[in-house]
C-alpha cells in the first residue's frame, strides 16, 4: 500500500475509533469526505489533510481540541516522524525517510488498481456525418474518447467504443446532391464553383468520380437510395482509416437509418403519450434563421419546458422525418437496452446546450436509473509559424486529420490532444510538437523513457551482472530530488484513479510530463556534481540503488504512455 493509501486506511481507523470511543457521533458520516493532498512544499510535510476541519462540528471538542486528538493517534503510526497543526485546522504529516524510501519496492512491482466495482460502459465518439473528410477537430474527441475507454479498461471495466453514423436526414440528401452536381459538372475545379447549399471541396468530387456510374443512370428511387449508401460507405472507409492512423479503433459502427424504423418511432411516442410529455403544437421560427419562407406548421412536440427547457422541441419535422432529437432519443433507447452501467458521449462544445435536453428526455421516456455523462471538446486552434490558420468546413478550408498525422506522427497527436483539459481550446502549434525541447511534452516524456533505457545499458557496460543485484538498498537515496521522485512515482496510481473519476485523460499526461521534468533534472544533477551522478563506478552499491529509483520511473513512464496509446522509444 502507497503511503497516501497507508495515511488514508489511518486517517479512517481514527474517525472510526472516535466513534466508538463516542468523542465523534456517526451522524453523516459516509456522507462527508476528506481530502489527503501531497504537500508540494517539504516544510509543509509530505501529506496535509483538511480531516479535522470536515468532522469536528460532530465532535465533543472544538476545532483545535479535535485537531490534536488526530494528531496524538497520528504518531501511534510508526511510519510517521512528525504532525503539525496549521490554521484553521490543516494537518501536516511529516513521514519517516526510510519509510518513504522503501516505497520504491512497491513501485518496482507496481500494478494499476482495479476498480471495486467492474462496470459496463458505452463510449459513443466522434461519430462525424459521413459527408467529407476528418478534420483536426474531429482528432481531439476521438483521442479523448480512446485514451478515456483505454483509462477505463486498465481499472477493470468492460468498455464498448462506439461510433455513431449519421446516415440518415438532411445532410445525406445534402451529399447526394453534391455528388450528382460534380457528375454533371466534371470541369469544376474551384470550391467557389459549387453551389452555397452543397458541400464544398474536391475530395467528393473524388468520390463522384469514384462512384458506380451506373447509379448516375436514371432517376430511379432505388438508385438515389443505392447512391447515398454508397457514397456513405466510401466515406466511412476513409474516416476508419484517418482514424486508425491515429490508433483509434471503434468496437461497433450504429446506424442511424437502421434503427430508426417505423416500430421504433411509434414505440417513443406511444411511451411519451402515456406520459403526457408529447402534444400537436406550433414551435417558434427557430433563432438565426432568416429565410422569409419559412412557415409556421404543426408538428409533435416534446414538453421540454417542463425539465427546464427555454423550449418545447420538436420530434418529427413537418414533412414527417424524424428531428435529431428524435433520432436521438432512439439510439440512446438502444444503448439502455443492452444494460450499459454508464453511458458517456464524447462532443463537440458547441452542442452544449443540447446536454441537458437530452439526458432530460432519456428519463423521461426510459426511467432508467443510468449514469449519462457526456464530455465536450472544446476548438482546436491549429498554429503554424507563429500564425493561427482559419479553419471552415463549410467552405472546405479546413486541415485534414490525414495531414497533420502525416507531418507531426501518431504520438505526438495523441499527447497533444489531451495534453489540457477538454473544455479548454487547445492550441496545436506544429512548430512546438515538432521540436525536441522541454517545450514539447511529448517528446520530454518520450526522452524520460529513452534515457531510462540508456542509464541501464551505461550500468551494464559499467558493472556487468553485479548491478542486477536483487537486494537494494534505497536508504541510501538521500538527495532531496531522490525522495521528491520517490514521492511522485507513488503517485501514479492516484493519477490513474483521478482521471477515470473524472473522465480526464489529461490527469494522466499532466502527471507524466511533471514526472519526467524531475527524472531530468535529478539527472542533472551529475553534470554539476560527480557524487551525484546516477552511476558512480567506485560506489557499487549507491549506483545499485539509484538504477533502482531510475527503473522505477522507467516502469511508471512505460505504463503511463502504455494507456495512451504512445510509443515508449529506448532511444532518441
Amino acid at each position: 500500500m502507497y503511503f497516501h493509501e497507508n495515511l488514508k486506511q489511518t486517517l479512517l481507523d481514527i474517525l472510526k475509533f472516535m466513534i466508538k470511543e463516542r468523542i465523534l457521533t456517526n451522524k453523516g458520516f459516509e456522507k462527508k469526505r476528506f481530502n489527503i493532498e501531497t504537500s508540494s512544499n517539504s516544510h509543509f510535510g509530505d501529506i496535509s489533510t483538511n480531516i479535522a476541519m470536515v468532522y469536528w462540528k460532530d465532535s465533543v471538542f472544538d476545532l483545535r481540541e479535535f485537531a490534536e486528538n488526530i494528531k496524538k493517534k497520528l504518531l501511534e503510526n510508526s511510519h510517521i516522524e512528525m504532525v503539525e497543526i496549521k490554521k484553521p485546522g490543516f494537518i501536516n504529516i511529516f513521514l519517516k525517510k526510510r519509510f518513504i524510501q522503501n516505497q520504491l519496492r512497491l513501485v518496482k512491482k507496481n500494478k494499476i488498481k482495479k476498480a471495486s466495482h467492474k462496470k459496463k460502459i458505452n463510449i459513443e465518439y466522434v461519430s462525424a456525418n459521413p459527408t467529407g473528410l476528418m478534420h483536426i477537430g474531429h482528432a481531439r474527441g476521438a483521442v479523448l474518447g480512446d485514451t478515456l475507454a483505454n483509462l477505463l479498461k486498465s481499472v477493470g471495466h468492460n468498455v464498448t467504443k462506439e461510433y455513431y453514423i449519421n446516415d440518415a436526414g438532411n445532410q445525406i440528401e445534402l451529399l447526394k446532391e453534391t455528388i450528382l452536381f460534380h457528375k454533371n459538372n466534371k470541369k469544376i475545379k474551384d470550391k467557389d464553383d459549387v453551389p452555397e447549399n452543397l458541400y464544398p471541396g474536391q475530395y467528393l468530387k473524388k468520390i463522384s468520380e469514384n462512384m458506380c456510374k451506373d447509379l448516375f443512370a436514371n432517376d430511379n428511387p432505388k438508385n438515389a437510395e443505392e447512391l447515398k449508401k454508397n457514397a456513405v460507405n466510401l466515406i466511412l472507409k476513409d474516416i476508419k482509416k484517418d482514424l486508425q492512423e491515429i490508433g483509434v479503433f471503434h468496437d461497433i459502427f450504429v446506424s442511424e437509418k437502421k434503427i430508426s424504423t417505423d416500430t421504433q418511432v411509434k414505440n417513443i411516442i406511444s411511451i411519451l403519450k402515456k406520459k403526457k410529455m408529447v402534444y400537436e403544437g406550433f414551435q417558434d421560427k427557430p433563432k438565426g434563421i432568416e429565410n422569409k419562407n419559412w412557415i409556421k406548421k404543426k408538428q409533435l412536440l416534446f414538453k421540454s419546458k417542463l425539465l427546464n427547457d427555454d423550449s418545447d422541441r420538436a420530434l418529427i419535422k413537418p414533412d414527417g422525418g424524424l428531428t435529431y432529437f428524435m433520432s436521438d432519443i432512439i439510439y440512446h433507447g438502444k444503448k439502455i437496452a443492452k444494460k450499459y452501467d454508464i453511458l458517456i458521449n464524447i462532443w463537440g462544445k458547441d452542442h452544449s446546450g443540447y446536454v441537458a435536453r437530452l439526458e432530460n428526455a432519456i428519463k423521461s421516456v426510459f426511467n432508467e436509473d443510468i449514469k449519462f455523462k457526456v464530455k465536450l471538446a472544446a476548438l482546436v486552434n491549429l498554429i503554424k509559424d507563429n500564425k493561427v490558420l482559419k479553419m471552415s468546413k463549410r467552405r472546405g478550408t479546413y486541415v485534414p486529420l490525414r495531414d497533420v498525422s502525416k507531418e507531426v506522427g501518431k504520438d505526438a497527436l495523441r499527447f497533444m490532444m489531451i495534453s489540457r483539459s477538454s473544455d479548454k481550446v487547445l492550441d496545436f502549434d506544429f512548430d512546438l510538437i515538432k521540436s525536441r525541447t522541454k517545450d514539447n511534452p511529448v517528446f520530454y516524456v518520450q526522452y524520460a523513457y529513452a534515457r531510462c533505457c540508456s542509464i541501464n545499458k551505461i550500468a551494464n557496460e559499467l558493472f556487468g551482472k553485479k548491478i542486477l543485484k536483487k537486494k537494494l538498498d534505497f536508504s541510501l537515496l538521500n538527495l532531496s530530488e531522490e525522495i521528491s521522485l520517490i514521492k511522485l512515482l507513488c503517485l501514479f496510481n492516484k493519477n490513474i484513479e483521478l482521471a477515470v473519476e473524472n473522465f480526464e485523460p489529461n490527469k494522466l499526461t499532466n502527471y507524466l510530463y511533471e514526472l519526467s521534468k524531475n527524472f531530468h533534472s535529478y539527472w542533472a544533477l551529475g553534470t554539476l556534481s560527480s557524487d551525484k551522478r546516477i552511476l558512480i563506478e567506485k560506489n557499487v552499491e549507491l549506483s545499485q540503488a539509484r538504477l533502482g529509483l531510475v527503473n522505477g520511473v522507467k516502469k511508471i513512464i512505460s505504463q503511463g504512455l502504455k494507456i495512451l496509446d504512445i510509443s515508449a522509444p529506448s532511444s532518441m
